[in-house]
């Protein structure tokens, strides 16, 4: 596995050989094909397991029983972290410079990560279900949040310009926001008195 994240990130997709990585991994081709049918097997793997840690520590921090504005800046923090990851960056940018050629690298890495989507979506339906939150659409909510962090704190490493916004004001005031637009417990608009 870490001689194809290598491969992958060193050469691209299409000229990473099988050969090549078994031969940086010190192995027979013929392991390597044992474990993984293809080159494509192999990079679904390499995605897996880049989010697989995340994923279980994700999970720990996204408690059901914490309210949101407890659960998800920690949720977060450990997300950006997570997206920070030289590995993490560099497979994402070769995905984006494959997918003319390879869309189905597009599918396998998205796939890969949803998990992680996964987490984040039935924490706000949990929270819906105990009327912490006014979310009947989780998944919804989940991206509103996610897209604002990384519109302001992932979008620019990856394209090479420095962050200029402080992490922590992002995360509190987007945490915030899903807050208020989706607080549970809203209060009606008043009746209107009948003559």
């Amino acid at each position: 596995m870490e001689a194809a994240t290598r491969a992958f990130l060193t050469h691209g997709y299409e000229a990473s050989s099988m050969d090549a990585i078994a031969a940086d991994a010190g192995v027979s081709k013929r392991t390597v094909y044992n474990h993984f049918p293809g080159k494509r097997e192999l990079f679904r793997a390499v995605v897996a397991g880049l989010y697989e840690g995340f994923n279980s520590d994700g999970g720990q921090t996204l408690r059901h029983d914490q309210p949101p504005e407890q659960a998800l800046p920690a949720f977060l923090r450990s997300l950006l972290a997570h997206m920070g990851q030289p590995e993490v960056q560099g497979l994402l940018r070769l995905v984006i410079a494959e997918h003319q050629r390879f869309p189905e690298l597009t599918q396998d890495y998205l796939e890969g990560k949803s998990q992680t989507y996964s987490l984040l979506n039935a924490y706000i339906a949990a929270q819906h279900a105990r009327g912490s939150l006014d979310a009947p659409d989780p998944h919804m909510v989940a991206a509103q949040l996610l897209g604002g962090l990384k519109e302001m704190l992932f979008w620019p490493t990856m394209l090479g310009l420095p962050v200029t916004a402080d992490p922590e004001r992002v995360i509190a005031d987007s945490v915030a926001a899903l807050v208020r637009a989706h607080g549970g417990g809203r209060v009606s608009a008043p009746a209107i008195p009948m003559d």
